[in-house]
């Protein structure tokens, strides 16, 4: 029986992309506790105000910005291995310090620390994943980010509200140290890295464990990849070469878009403030259970995405995902709306915010929240794909501080009625766009998604094999 060494290396991978998205909701249970008065729960002694609430929520956005750029370099210049245990490091020391800390600054430096870690992350880990796995489940493998992303949104939910700052913290910082412990002794380098460098007998050998292969059976992997890295010596492999050429300039703003949708539909500025919400929309239920219920239900729906990425297709589950982000944020305004601007009880309908949550949190999941970047770790050609994830991931963060730092400035002016409404409508426009210009890829080679960019040709046919397949799921 052979081993699937390559899914072992992706799924210890995949503890770092858990150890990052822990950041993101980390914040729903920590705030609260922040916000209170009793000593013996919050470190600083005295509760925050809403400006601090804002800088801790969203100064890790701010430098994740600038996180993908040195952890980007350093994987292009000492390989994607060195990249990913880089990023391990800042993650550690930001938990920790969050547990010591009682100093106001040293949760900024702490989320600071993280937020560079987690922007390296983003643009790291979808590239290993896609060098490391075959290109039959190229597609599939990619989501397994999806599902430890979503397993990181979800612990916060499921023990921040019952330990202490210190345990609660110090079990996080586990995560990314037993990463760094089991990924230093049995890590594998990408073998697109190895090629690249012309450091060909590793790259065999790498491939050889990767596949549990023999050399020669292995021969036809190897020589599709160098095929594929020569198809890129003519890049110049710079930021300048992407916007100059009509082509790379044209895939960029597509993915720019779909990975924006991702803040611009409120994921973080909702997953930061997920109990706060609950508690304002006056539902029966406790808004620690809701939010909790919520996070269940992101880690199931993460599920989804890899049995049906490599057979609906990336751009089928991205136009899905984003239809159903519009209706349940949808329902979200309107049920605001008639709470905050009319006369209408709302005791019959308690249950829309946790129903429309769920619904948001499922359809993003399975869709937006990691095709896009599935699509950037395929669809750029190997010598400019580092500096475009980075650019990408630096603009997405830039976005998601810009709308968590406003997220309660926004409010106040608009009301969480016009918040979700404004949400909405992106998400609707997402899904338009995404039936224009996004292309298929699954189940093609890096060189032939190449190819089929150069030729400017959208594979619509796999988008109606999606509708189909999506038919036989519901009959």
């Amino acid at each position: 029986m052979k081993i699937d060494r390559d899914l072992i290396a992706i799924f210890i991978v995949d503890l770092l992309a858990t150890s990052g998205d822990i950041a993101l909701s980390w914040t729903s249970p920590m705030l609260p506790k922040l916000q209170s008065n009793d000593s013996s729960i919050n470190p600083l002694g005295r509760p925050i105000t809403k400006d601090e609430d804002s800088w801790i929520a969203s100064l890790l956005n701010i430098v994740a910005a600038v996180g993908s750029f040195p952890f980007s370099i350093i994987a292009d210049k000492f390989g994607r291995r060195i990249g990913l245990i880089a990023i391990a490091v800042p993650f550690i020391v930001s938990y920790l310090t969050l547990a010591m800390a009682k100093n106001l600054y040293w949760y900024y430096f702490a989320r600071a620390i993280g937020g560079l870690a987690i922007g390296g992350g983003y643009a790291l880990l979808p590239l290993y994943i896609a060098e490391v796995s075959k290109d039959s489940n190229r597609g599939a493998m990619s989501q397994t980010l999806n599902v430890f992303w979503a397993i990181g949104n979800f612990i916060p939910y499921a023990i921040g509200p019952f330990i202490s700052i210190f345990w609660f913290n110090v079990i996080l910082a586990c995560l990314p140290a037993s990463f760094l412990v089991i990924f230093s002794i049995s890590g594998p380098e990408s073998p697109y890295y190895l090629v690249k460098r012309n450091k060909i007998r590793e790259a065999e050998n790498v491939l050889m464990k990767l596949r549990s292969k023999s050399r020669d059976e292995i021969q036809s992997e190897l020589s599709c990849i160098k095929t594929n890295l020569k198809q890129d010596d003519n890049q110049q492999g710079s930021f300048f070469d992407i916007l100059t050429n009509r082509k790379l300039l044209k895939i960029f703003i597509m993915c720019l878009i779909l990975v924006l949708t991702q803040e611009l539909s409120g994921f973080c500025a909702i997953m930061y403030h997920l109990e706060m919400i609950f508690a304002v929309s006056g539902t029966n239920l406790d808004s620690g259970v809701c939010a909790l219920i919520v996070g269940f239900a992101s880690m199931i729906s993460s599920l989804i995405s890899p049995c049906l990425i490599d057979r609906a297709g990336r751009r089928f589950l991205i136009i899905s995902s984003c239809i159903g982000m519009f209706l349940a944020l949808a329902l979200l305004s309107i049920f605001f709306y008639i709470q905050d601007e009319t006369d209408i009880s709302i005791n019959y309908i308690f249950w829309v915010p946790i129903f429309s949550l769920i619904l948001y949190i499922f359809s993003f999941n399975f869709g937006i929240c990691c095709v896009p970047w599935t699509l950037i770790s395929e669809i750029f050609p190997t010598n400019v794909k580092h500096i475009a994830a980075s650019s990408i991931t630096s603009i997405t963060w830039i976005t998601s501080f810009l709308t968590t730092s406003y997220y309660n400035t926004i409010n106040s002016w608009i009301g969480l009625s016009g918040t979700f409404c404004f949400y909405s409508l992106f998400c609707i426009f997402a899904a338009i766009y995404s039936t224009i210009a996004v292309p298929e890829t699954k189940n093609k080679s890096f060189s032939e998604i190449q190819e089929m960019i150069q030729n400017g040709k959208v594979d619509r046919k796999t988008y109606v094999e999606g509708e189909i397949l999506l038919h036989e799921i519901k009959t």
